[in-house]
């Protein structure tokens, strides 16, 4: 099922549907509270590196994930670690384009999978709150815009786990510009982690120019797509968006293609929304790739050789 995040999910003010759904956010709360009591915790005899978030979705753990692999290969022999979703197929097939991806239904299944083929550093992509995995660190991303949205765990807010958890963190990564406020909540959280800062840069941004674009994209946060392309002056006429890892029917992309010939636009994605569209699908569309920089890179590295 693919459901449109809620608007007050990331609003301060609009706390009506917040509160009324409140009663089934603490009974989430001691569900996940129960879990971590009880589970299992093991270690493997391998550099575990976790990339997760708090904020449920669009906070740039794949792109990271890619990133710290590409970085890492120099020095290690690297692999990405990722449990096999059905509904995020996507990602999996964004990781594999970009370096080595070890996937199984049990991340400590693909966990041992990885040490049996002699690699020597694991990033796992999304595992901050299986607690069953112990790592050697943890990187919490997030968005500068939408930050920690009305603070509230699901449903009434987009939390998959309470800001407590931060204490089990030894890293944040924001991804957008200085955001000095959503520093102080992490801070409050854990005044031992460590801040950093990231954003994406379009590749072969002369290719997007002297074109108009109809954008559409099904990702975690929709806006931040048309944001980056406004930031870089890339023209933008008309834009649609669906729920994150929306699965695209045939008709809904026929009716985007009319509408974009009938305005004299051209259709313009995601790369992850790209790879999720079927071979007859991508006809006549357009991806945009972006690569993700982090500010103070050598300082990061330093941080991750280090444990």
């Amino acid at each position: 099922m693919n459901l449109n995040k809620p608007a007050f999910w990331d609003s301060k003010k609009k706390i009506f549907y917040a509160i009324l759904l409140l009663p089934l956010a603490v009974i989430y709360f001691f569900i996940v509270s129960l879990r971590k009591k009880i589970i299992k915790k093991k270690k493997f005899n391998i550099k575990i590196i976790c990339v997760g978030n708090i904020y449920l979705g669009g906070t740039g753990k794949t792109p990271l994930s890619i990133k710290l692999a590409q970085i890492l290969k120099k020095q290690f022999n690297v692999a990405v670690i990722k449990k096999n979703y059905l509904n995020q197929q996507d990602e999996i097939s964004l990781l594999k384009k970009y370096c080595t991806v070890i996937t199984d239904k049990s991340r400590e299944v693909a966990i041992q999978k990885a040490i049996d083929e002699k690699y020597n550093l694991l990033i796992l992509d999304d595992g901050f709150q299986d607690t069953g995995i112990i790592k050697d660190l943890s990187i919490i991303c997030f968005s500068s815009v939408q930050g920690v949205g009305n603070e509230f765990l699901l449903p009434s807010g987009p939390l998959r786990d309470s800001l407590s958890s931060l204490k089990n963190a030894n890293i944040a990564l924001i991804n957008g510009d200085l955001n000095l406020d959503l520093e102080n909540i992490i801070k409050k959280n854990n005044n031992q982690i460590k801040i950093f800062y990231s954003r994406y840069e379009i590749t072969n941004i002369n290719k997007y120019n002297n074109k108009n674009y109809f954008i559409f994209s099904g990702i975690g946060n929709n806006i931040n797509f048309l944001q980056l392309l406004k930031k870089n002056n890339i023209s933008v006429n008309e834009y649609k968006f669906f729920p994150d890892h929306y699965i695209y029917k045939d008709y809904e992309i026929d009716n985007l293609k009319a509408a974009a010939v009938k305005k004299n636009l051209t259709l313009l994605t995601t790369e992850k929304d790209f790879l999720r569209l079927t071979t007859n699908q991508q006809d006549n569309i357009e991806f945009l790739t972006t690569e993700l920089i982090i500010n103070d890179e050598e300082k990061l590295v330093k941080e991750l050789v280090a444990v």
